[in-house]
């Protein structure tokens, strides 16, 4: 366990320099760095689906759906500016880390899922398919980062 720890450290480290984990110092520090990672990426995605978006016909359902995905980043994006409300000296177990660990890792995947899904915008157009999709990567980035929130405020 203490072995896959120390990976998904580096994992996560890839994104996040000198990222110390849940247990090396206080675990409310640890959130802070990784909610402003999420946040700044959100922001570049937002931008970039702002710009598809504004290369779509005007009045269209693809144009609104997208709309809807946008606003939806934004509450996302307010929620990763809140602090939790935890306790100032409270620490997390081996346990508790490692389920973190998992979690940070499952956003950073869909961050980069939606980042791509973004992307794929200007190729392929904003049809139902990219709709659904980045309907899906959105709730169910959302999901994770409410989880998370009740797992951090649990400690």
């Amino acid at each position: 366990m203490q072995k896959d720890r120390h990976l998904k450290i580096e994992k996560i480290g890839h994104h996040i320099p000198e990222f110390p984990g849940y247990r090396a110092v206080n675990f409310n520090e640890t959130d802070r760095q990784l909610r402003h990672f999420l946040h700044r990426r959100l922001d570049e995605i937002r931008d970039d689906l702002r710009e598809s978006i504004e290369g779509l016909p005007s009045g269209g359902a693809p144009r609104q759906a997208l709309a809807d995905c946008l606003k939806r980043l934004e509450e996302i994006g307010k929620r990763l500016e809140e602090p939790l409300s935890s306790q100032a000296e409270a620490s997390a177990t081996r346990d508790q880390e490692e389920a973190l660990l998992d979690f940070d890792l499952n956003l950073l995947d869909k961050t980069a899922a939606l980042s791509t899904a973004v992307g794929d915008i200007s190729r392929q157009g904003g049809g139902p398919a990219t709709q659904t999709l980045l309907t899906s990567l959105i709730e169910d980035l959302g999901d994770l980062l409410q989880r998370r929130a009740q797992m951090l405020e649990g400690l």
